[in-house]
């Protein structure tokens, strides 16, 4: 992740250095080698997908005239997305998600927690599963609502096998656990929600230079101190990302472009909204694509 960016840009590698420094850990270097169960975890993987994204917007911005019209990050990448809209620098945004990265690892070390994919039911069915399945102190609920027929739940394991159960008698087609660190955006991670509240205290952000659609509420803001307000409590708030698109679309948004490693998000944009033109750009192969995308 991120090796050919910095092989092209001094200033994605100076985002590399910066998160080592920042962080204390080795994020270049797992980034470059691996191996794929340290670059997983927790508090490496976060800030490792937080300086890819910087690396790749930085990399794009040299490359190619680009002007965002309206920003949302899919969960971690909310801290990118906010670097994009000017709210804070890259310093600010990798030294905040290390906070959160350090801070829900440790929260996942007090509960035996996960999270799973439920294919094929939709939000409020699902939402009556969890509260069969949420008994004896146990609790599991819907984590993100990335695209129609595709929502994941994030809770303790034993309340997540009740869950499976449940759902499948609902109707839903699958139940795929996923291998995750801890139990993401669910209640599990207030005490992490904490932690950046914390340190968002020592921080002054600036007003977004565009409009920020932010997951937890799927609304539109500007304001500073919302864009903060969320920052916390996205750790253990669904991300509502078909609201999030949908709104986007409502707002006249037809080019999407998933700045970052991987194309997950820009495969959750082409099922809710299948008629938007989409593309990733999160290594250099990417190029020609977003280049397409953004000459249109």
């Amino acid at each position: 992740m991120g090796r050919d960016l910095v092989a092209v840009s001094p200033e994605a590698h100076r985002l590399f250095e910066l998160a080592d420094s920042l962080t204390g850990l080795p994020i270049a270097r797992v980034c470059a080698e691996g191996p794929l169960e340290r670059l997983t975890q927790t508090d490496i993987a976060q800030p490792t997908v937080v300086v890819t994204s910087l690396a790749a917007l930085a990399v794009l911005r040299a490359s190619t005239p680009l002007e965002f019209e309206v920003v949302a990050g899919h969960s971690v990448g909310e801290y990118a997305a906010y670097v994009a809209a000017d709210v804070f620098d890259a310093e600010t945004a990798l030294g905040l998600v290390n906070v959160r990265a350090r801070a829900m690892a440790t929260a996942c070390e007090a509960v035996d927690g996960s999270m799973a994919a439920v294919i094929g039911l939709d939000e409020d069915p699902l939402r009556r599963a969890c509260l069969t399945a949420s008994q004896d102190g146990s609790s599991v609920e819907i984590a993100n609502l990335n695209a129609p027929g595709n929502l994941i739940v994030s809770g303790a394991r034993d309340a997540l096998e009740r869950l499976s159960t449940a759902a499948r008698e609902a109707g839903a087609r699958r139940v795929l656990p996923l291998n995750v660190g801890g139990p993401f955006h669910s209640a599990y991670m207030r005490p992490a929600a904490d932690a950046v509240s914390r340190a968002l205290n020592d921080l002054v952000l600036r007003p977004a230079r565009m409009p920020v659609v932010v997951n937890a509420s799927a609304e539109l803001t500007q304001d500073p101190d919302a864009l903060g307000h969320e920052l916390a409590v996205q750790v253990y708030s669904p991300v509502r990302w078909i609201e999030t698109l949908q709104r986007l679309a409502a707002l006249g948004c037809d080019q999407f472009l998933e700045v970052g490693p991987g194309n997950v998000v820009a495969g959750l944009v082409r099922r809710t909204l299948p008629d938007a033109k989409v593309a990733s750009f999160g290594s250099m192969a990417d190029l020609p694509t977003a280049r397409a995308l953004l000459a249109e």
